[in-house]
Order: structure tokens, then C-alpha cells, then sequence
């Protein structure tokens, strides 16, 4: 499901060198896009099989995500259940549009969250083990051996 991989696609960003382009904000409670045309050409086609933004931020829409207009994470994109390191949450997103029909939903700069006055979200004491391949290894709570 799309909340699923683009979860996996942006902890891949980060452990491979591409969070340059899109990346979780230092809170974990949103996301941002920073350069879209590396996007469409280097993420979306590869694995969403699309070619333009125009058509994820129509699928953002659909499961709900809303983008931020105003402060220091202007122009991310969050849902209240797209939180890093907190990927089983998004089996709870589902998908509110139908064949493109979909409610945009008002945003008013006024009822925004302010994210840097919550808690960071941090990586869960015991992660999945399948998780593990996706987390940067000095976020995975494992002993250092001496390193």
C-alpha cells in the first residue's frame, strides 16, 4: 500500500544517501520533498511507477496527508499516523478517495501543528526484526561492541 512504501522509501532515503531530495524533518512528524525534479525522475518512477508529482501529492490526498502552509516545515507533507520509526501505524491510513474523487480538505493556517512543540518521535526500544535493514544502526539501540 502507497502509506507503506513511501514509509520504506524515506527510511531508504536516509540510509542510502538520497535524503537530500526527500526526507522525514528532524521531529519525525512530517516530510519534505526538497528537490522535485530528482523526485519525479529518480524516486517516483523508480518505485511508484509514476513520472509527475502532481500524481503522488493526488495520492497523498487520497490517504489523507496534508501539507503544512506556513512556519519552518512549510510545504511538508503529515498524517497523524505517519510518524518515523513507526511504520506499523500505517496500516491504520486508509484511503478516503474513489476513482479520483477526492475531498480536498481546507487547510487553515490558524489550526497548523506546530511540531517542535511536541516530543520528537523516537525509534521504539524493541524494533521488528524486519525492520532493522531500514534504521540507521546507531538509532537501533544495539550494543556497540567496543566501537
Amino acid at each position: 500500500r502507497f502509506p507503506t512504501k513511501l514509509h520504506i522509501i524515506l527510511s531508504i532515503a536516509e540510509n542510502e544517501g538520497f535524503d537530500d531530495i526527500v526526507s522525514w524533518q528532524a521531529h519525525g512528524r512530517c516530510f519534505f520533498v526538497r528537490k522535485p525534479r530528482e523526485f519525479e525522475d529518480k524516486i517516483l518512477s523508480s518505485y511508484f511507477g509514476q513520472s509527475k508529482i502532481a500524481s503522488f501529492q493526488r495520492q497523498l490526498s487520497m490517504y489523507g496527508f496534508l501539507r503544512l502552509t506556513q512556519g519552518p516545515d512549510r510545504g511538508c507533507y503529515y498524517h497523524e499516523l505517519f510518524l518515523k520509526h513507526k511504520l506499523y501505524l500505517c496500516q491504520d491510513i486508509t484511503r478516503t478517495g474513489v476513482n479520483g474523487n477526492v475531498m480536498k480538505r481546507r487547510v487553515d493556517p490558524k489550526t497548523e501543528p506546530d511540531f517542535y512543540s511536541m516530543p520528537f518521535v523516537a525509534p521504539d526500544p524493541e524494533l521488528p526484526e524486519y525492520l532493522l535493514p531500514f534504521i540507521k544502526k546507531e538509532e537501533r539501540n544495539e550494543p556497540n561492541n567496543g566501537e
